[in-house]
């Protein structure tokens, strides 16, 4: 039987719009920042995406605190991910964009697959945000590719990232080429300082030395933030080594030299998953960014593009089976 490759539907009170293909299916919340909600591999039924158990998708206000709303799935962050102050203009946490309703301006059946294209105007930067989403029929892929285009008299300063909140369990081990990673935070002390530099995956703290790409239980109660930089390759991969699947994104290195890491293991609001973020710049916060020169800028009428590409594979496949799938 033919797949149906493209659905309107209904989510609770919210509009969704699901692309499938034989391999996957990715289901958008275009009135939540036109964010994924779900991408789940049909052959095993697993969404690789986290969902919050306690909060359901729903629409709120720009100057909500995301971490009041947020209900997991894969948002996108501009022109920052941490809140602050810059140029006299209040920008919330994760940005301007993920908390709009999108126009969608197009969505269509492809050869197997489908794709959607949808639309948002900064409120307060004078930016036009167009999101394409296509999952491809020929292989378990989906696409998206971004545009920022500057509408304003004045260049604007940003930051940009994509942020996947992806399921874990005690299996799942980190995949990331990165030499070195960075100590932001930690919600104990005893794991690192911030600023601490270390040759990635292994953080030495008092003469011991923390693998940093093998998840926690839950009860950990730890939660790090951390940077990877001075990346060899623009992916990662998140594997389940129980279950032999996994969830790979490849992102253009030379737009994105960084990862940001947030490891949560029951330390942050009793939640357990990893995003491991794509940013142009580190620190993921607009402010310090500008005042360290780690910030790009768009020239009236410039537009900024990113493309990322994710897929899931499954054992005896390998992650470099599955990296190869999307270069």
């Amino acid at each position: 039987m033919a797949t149906r490759s493209l659905r309107r539907g209904r989510l609770g009170s919210l509009a969704t719009i699901d692309l499938e293909s034989r391999w996957l299916k990715v289901r958008v919340l275009p009135e939540v920042g036109a964010k994924i909600y779900d991408l789940i591999c049909k052959p095993t039924g697993r969404n690789l995406l986290w969902h919050n158990p306690r909060t359901a998708p729903q629409v709120y206000p720009i100057e909500s605190e995301f971490d009041n709303y947020w209900c997991g799935g894969w948002d996108d962050a501009f022109p920052t991910c941490d809140g602050c102050v810059f140029r006299n203009q209040r920008y919330p946490d994760l940005g301007e964009l993920r908390s709009l309703r999108w126009k969608v301006d197009s969505a269509r059946q492809l050869a197997g697959g489908a794709v959607a294209q949808l639309t948002a105007f900064g409120p307060i930067s004078p930016i036009r945000a167009v999101k394409t989403i296509a999952v491809e029929g020929r292989a378990p892929v989906v696409r998206m590719h971004y545009e920022i285009t500057n509408l304003g008299p004045m260049q604007v300063d940003f930051l940009w990232g994509t942020h996947p909140a992806v399921a874990i369990t005690s299996g799942t081990i980190l995949r990331i080429p990165a030499r070195q990673a960075i100590v932001s935070q930690c919600n104990d002390p005893a794991y690192g300082q911030p600023g601490q530099r270390y040759a990635w995956p292994n953080l030495e703290v008092a003469g011991q030395v923390i693998r940093m790409d093998k998840v926690r239980e839950v009860n950990a109660n730890l939660y790090f933030g951390h940077y990877a930089i001075d990346l060899e390759g623009g992916w990662y991969a998140i594997e389940d080594t129980h279950s032999g699947e996994g969830f790979l994104l490849t992102f253009p290195l030379e737009q994105c030299p960084c990862l940001w890491l947030w490891l949560n293991y029951g330390g942050w609001r009793g939640h357990h998953h990893v995003i491991i973020e794509p940013w142009t710049g580190h620190p993921v916060n607009l402010a310090q960014a500008y005042e360290q020169k780690t910030t790009r800028c768009l020239k009236p009428g410039e537009t900024f593009s990113a493309e990322v590409k994710a897929t899931v594979y499954h054992r005896p496949e390998t992650w470099k089976e599955a990296l190869a799938r999307l270069s």
